[in-house]
């Protein structure tokens, strides 16, 4: 099945023509997606280089947002939904880019600096919405231009790395005690205050951690439990991978397993500033049909856990 000329009239059959699409991928690919789908991959993100993309020149780096309904297909746009739908169900959330499933990341000059859209300040290690109640299991971002001078590297970091750098009490407490977190900023009250949220940093089987942390974003509420945050944001740093992104590459990172940033760049405004695609996903519920079976995608709304 072809994909459409222009996604964004039916995103529905898009993602339904994506999923064919991603059935008839090589099967080494599609082993490397399981693995890294099941936590069997070992490293909790999946590089991929050098995809296929049409000649000719892509379109000018976009200024605003959202994409307009009548944008011809992008190649990465393509490569990007049909990798999404081999790792779960594609999933958007309503107040992020007014509930877009297809999100156009791109450097703007009045960008918060906690912001994907920044470019000037490094954005720090975090977990992709943490604080949320059905946060993405996975995150995915394509290449169509990298940035000029290739200074835009997204770091990564895994739990399973970072975890036995740690000692048992600092553990211990994060994996015990639920830290006050806030939001970001698509997701505060229209007075700029933040929801509440609770999380849980570390969980899952020590052999196989999940982790959600967030820099800025959790608040420590005893001296013990900032040491052992503190501790835990030391040990990321010791580990940490920097992967950079070309046009035709694509990143797939585990949500549950790894953290990520991005090193500081510096765009010309010249309408060739590096341009990203992004997507996310959460598992196929345990026990279901399969992905198949599902809707091509879904909208979730904020519900903080």
């Amino acid at each position: 099945m072809a994909l459409p000329a222009v996604p964004r009239l039916d995103v529905a059959a898009f993602v339904r023509a994506a999923a064919t699409v991603a059935a008839a991928l090589p099967g080494p690919l599609l082993e490397r997606l399981k693995a890294l789908r099941t936590g069997q991959d070992g490293l909790g993100y999946l590089h991929l280089t050098d995809l296929p993309c049409a000649p000719g020149a892509l379109p000018s780096t976009p200024d605003s947002r959202p994409a307009p309904a009548e944008r011809p297909l992008l190649a990465m746009e393509g490569w990007l939904v049909a990798i999404c739908t081999a790792m779960g169900v594609p999933t958007a959330y309503r107040e992020l880019h007014s509930g877009s499933l297809l999100q156009d990341i791109y450097p703007s000059p009045h960008a918060h600096p906690l912001s994907a859209q920044s470019s000037a300040t490094p954005l720090s290690l975090h977990s992709e919405m943490l604080y949320h109640r059905w946060r993405p299991d996975f995150l995915l971002l394509a290449c169509s231009r990298g940035d000029h001078d290739g200074a835009a590297g997204t770091t990564v970091a895994s739990a399973r790395a970072a975890l036995p750098l740690l000692g048992a009490a600092e553990l211990e407490i994060l994996r015990e005690h639920r830290l006050a977190c806030g939001t970001d900023l698509a997701f505060r009250h229209p007075d700029g205050s933040s929801p509440q949220a609770h999380v849980l940093v570390v969980d899952g089987d020590p052999a196989d951690p999940r982790l959600a942390f967030d820099r800025e974003l959790l608040e420590p509420g005893s001296p013990s439990t900032r040491r052992a945050l503190q501790a835990l944001s030391e040990a990321l740093d010791k580990v940490t991978d920097t992967v950079w992104m070309r046009r035709g590459d694509l990143l797939v990172l585990d949500n549950t397993r790894v953290v990520h940033g991005r090193t500081a760049f510096t765009p010309r405004w010249d309408g060739h500033d590096r341009w990203l695609h992004r997507m996310y996903a959460r598992s196929v519920p345990p026990g279901s049909a399969g992905s198949a079976a599902a809707p091509p995608y879904r909208t979730k709304p904020f519900a903080p856990c």
